[in-house]
């Protein structure tokens, strides 16, 4: 069963998620590794954990960069889905 996403302010969000920026309704924050093996297994544990949530970023990788975008398409904005996926990116 899909769950409907909440809307949530941005000011919220920044409150829930104060290390994350906003950037064109999206949630955006870059991560840096030693190494592209190090960004690599970071990537496959946002998988892991986007998988429990029914939810999926935007990820970009460069060597040991890692930008993650988070957005809820069914509503053109952010969610509390983002918001969670955000904190369980944080918690790796």
């Amino acid at each position: 069963m899909v769950r409907k996403a909440k809307v949530l302010s941005d000011n919220k969000i920044k409150q829930l998620v104060p290390t994350w920026a906003i950037k064109k309704k999206k949630l955006y924050k870059k991560f840096i590794f030693s190494n592209f093996s190090d960004a690599l297994g970071f990537i496959v544990q946002i998988g892991i954990e986007s998988e429990k949530l029914n939810h999926h970023p935007t990820i970009l990788n460069t060597y040991n960069k890692v930008e993650i975008s988070l957005s809820t398409h069914s509503i053109d904005g952010l969610s509390d889905l983002d918001v969670k996926l955000a904190n369980s990116i944080d918690n790796i």
